[in-house]
């Protein structure tokens, strides 16, 4: 019995890891521009950490946004996710916030090493008093780095 359960966990973490982890670099505009990493774990799902940068003649805005996405079944050569996030944003002229958002998004891999991706979802950026913007995301690209 004991065998079977190791021979099953060794043949569980084979196929996990069927798809290899890959790190990235990420760039995306939309209300707030983001650069940051993308670290997809697996098929299923990837892990984002980001800056989030803004700064104007009236309000500069500094912060960090945490996605993490789970991919649905692919549409032909598109893949799609859902996810949610957390974001603490700092201002210049305004309250610091901490938000939390849901989005969902396309990705479409160009090649091996760049893909572009665009996302839509909510974002409820203030809880008291509570305040909510329909519009988080935009368009991105991300650039991978080869697997050696």
């Amino acid at each position: 019995m004991r065998k079977t359960i190791v021979s099953l966990l060794i043949v569980g973490i084979f196929a996990a890891t069927a798809h290899p982890f890959q790190l990235g670099v990420e760039f995306s505009v939309g209300e707030i521009p983001q650069v940051g990493a993308n670290m997809r774990f697996n098929d299923l799902f990837e892990l984002k950490p980001q800056l989030e940068f803004s700064f104007s003649e009236n309000n500069n805005a500094l912060g960090l946004c945490i996605d993490g996405n789970f991919y649905l079944p692919d549409i032909s050569d598109l893949q799609h996710y859902a996810g949610f996030g957390f974001n603490f944003l700092v201002q210049s002229d305004y309250d610091s916030y901490a938000g939390l958002n849901g989005h969902y998004g396309l990705r479409y891999n160009i090649n091996d090493i760049f893909s572009i991706f665009g996302e839509l979802g909510i974002w409820i950026k203030r809880f008291d008093p509570f305040y909510m913007t329909t519009f988080k995301g935009g368009i991105g690209c991300t650039i991978y780095f080869p697997n050696f």
